[in-house]
């Protein structure tokens, strides 16, 4: 990716048209569209006040899980809670055509099952989401998460009162 701070400046300042006729659109979800800015990254825009949520969601988790975990998880690069621009990982679904995933299959880690496990516990993430084959991608030679912020009910109600509690605290700075 061009290091120029300007050039990433201005790409969080374009609105989703002028994104969608920029880059590569790669799909979407119910609340996230996915553009390829190049090879190597791609922009995750948020669609309605659920895709904010997801990128506040996945930005918590990757600045504040362990490496043990962090090995597991598609780099975000930068983050507004309009997009996430992440590292650019092949879609699993491209590669393996089943539903689910076998972690034996993907992650040669002795503790990947439980590592996992303990991710969707800790983070509040729906394991079905977690083991869902359309959330991993291929990333130089490891498998990894590319869609971590679907979350629970109890994670909807933590990471709320978190985000709430957050932007609270940032009124008063």
């Amino acid at each position: 990716m061009d290091n120029d701070e300007n050039w990433v400046r201005k790409l969080f300042y374009l609105n989703e048209y002028e994104i969608s006729k920029r880059y590569k659109y790669l799909g979407e979800g119910i609340s996230r569209k996915v553009f390829a800015i190049d090879d190597n990254y791609v922009i995750k825009i948020a669609k309605n006040r659920n895709g904010y949520y997801q990128n506040k969601v996945e930005q918590f988790i990757y600045t504040n899980v362990n490496d043990q975990l962090r090995k597991y998880l598609c780099p975000i690069i930068l983050f507004t809670s309009k997009c996430i621009i992440m590292r650019r990982a092949v879609p699993l679904p491209e590669i393996i055509k089943d539903k689910s995933i076998d972690i034996k299959k993907i992650r040669s880690e002795i503790t990947a099952w439980r590592d996992l496990n303990y991710l969707a516990r800790k983070y509040y993430l729906y394991y079905s989401d977690v083991v869902k084959i359309s959330s991993w991608g291929k990333l130089e030679d490891n498998y990894v998460l590319i869609d971590y912020g679907c979350t629970s009910k109890e994670g909807d109600f933590y990471y709320g009162m978190y985000f709430l509690f957050s932007d609270f605290l940032k009124v008063f700075k």
